[in-house]
């Protein structure tokens, strides 16, 4: 059994843009290569991915702290026993710092007094381990510093392919996180090493599956699935249409996908469409940026009310996917509208019945 402790070791089969280059994003399609008997899945499980960091800079880091990186260290939460470098690269995150490293290589700044705890913790958020040892040249040994690192942590992706269709594969669809502080460029650890820095076919990719004991397919193969996805949250609606098609079930399916740019954004469009005009699927868009005003999957929701309406009363199952932060709660907020307006219900029945759908199961979220 594959787990953190015991990862399968992948390789990346194929990866390639699915944004066009004209978009403010990059966003990917990749496939990992698995044989069958590997890791068994099925559609609505995420994949772990442990990434490991930049060699150069962990190279910079071992520059700034005078050490060659063969250098021993026993790790207490594992009890296991590394050198420098490979404890550096493969097991300590060296984006986030807290505050005992601070208090370490700067004992005596005035950050660390009780009342300026707000501005440290800014302070900390806005600056990674290569900044902090350069702006705060100490002499700390290997061990302390390791002993102050938080754990490099596994890295989830909904897993966007079906076993039935793809069984020696696992497809991603990873947006390329970038941005620019403090005037230098960052990555985010996980897609800096899926997406740039893991060579195709060669560079091990450790990872194991982390099951979902409630986003999946309905058991009922004739039910109706209404699929929420903007962005990345596209992802495993891709397996559940493979899968349907696979099996042949005869259930109703609704897409509601939202992005910026039409030609520069819609993430496996032909497929979409594809299946859209093979009467397969009921296909609703939302490009944000096509027009003038903002147009999101929460307003597709609301100009469908009644029929929405109708698929819900009827049995539907209806799954959310995608970012917690805003998109989730605007399409709650949404349904909520169209639970009143259309089920003719006050504002206390609408989020009973919604509060409903949920504890039947037929009101999935996957948010991040």
């Amino acid at each position: 059994m594959h787990s953190r402790t015991n990862p399968y070791s992948s390789r990346i089969k194929e990866r390639f843009l699915l944004t066009d280059p004209s978009s403010s994003k990059k966003t990917y399609h990749i496939a990992l290569d698995v044989p069958e008997s590997s890791l068994s899945f099925q559609v609505g499980d995420s994949v772990a991915i442990l990434p490991s960091n930049d060699p150069i800079s962990i190279d910079r880091i071992l520059h700034l702290i005078k050490a060659s990186g063969s250098e021993s260290f026993l790790d207490s939460r594992s009890n296991q026993t590394f050198s420098l470098k490979d404890y550096l690269l493969h097991k300590a995150n060296i984006s986030r710092i807290n505050s005992s490293l601070f208090k370490l290589l700067s004992p005596s700044s005035d950050l660390l007094l009780p009342e300026k705890k707000t501005e440290l913790s800014a302070y900390l958020q806005a600056h990674t381990l290569i900044e902090l040892l350069e702006r705060h040249p100490a002499l700390i040994s290997p061990p302390e510093l390791c002993r102050c690192l938080m754990p490099l942590m596994p890295r989830f992706y909904s897993i966007a392919s079906s076993p039935k269709v793809f069984p020696n594969e696992i497809h991603l669809t990873v947006a390329h996180v970038s941005y620019t502080m403090n005037g230098q460029t960052r990555f985010g650890v996980g897609t800096h090493f899926l997406c740039d820095r893991a060579d195709i076919g060669s560079t091990p990719i450790p990872i194991y599956i982390q099951p979902s004991n409630h986003f999946t397919l309905p058991s009922d193969p004739n039910a109706s699935i209404i699929l929420i996805g903007p962005g990345t949250g596209i992802a495993p609606f891709r397996a559940f249409l493979q899968e349907r098609i696979a099996t042949q079930a005869p259930g109703r399916n609704w897409v509601f996908f939202g992005e910026r740019n039409r030609a520069s954004d819609f993430y496996y469009g032909d497929f979409w469409t594809e299946l859209e005009a093979q009467g397969r699927i009921r296909l609703d868009l939302a490009f944000s940026r096509d027009q003038a005003h903002k147009i999101y999957v929460q307003h597709r929701l609301l100009e469908n009310k009644k029929t929405l309406w109708n698929w819900l009363e009827t049995g539907s199952y209806l799954y959310v996917c995608g970012d917690a932060e805003a998109m989730a709660k605007d399409v709650e907020q949404a349904l909520h509208k169209i639970v009143q307006e259309e089920g003719g219900k006050t504002e206390e029945e609408a989020r009973r019945y919604l509060k409903t759908l949920r504890t039947e199961k037929r009101y999935l979220l996957d948010v991040y």
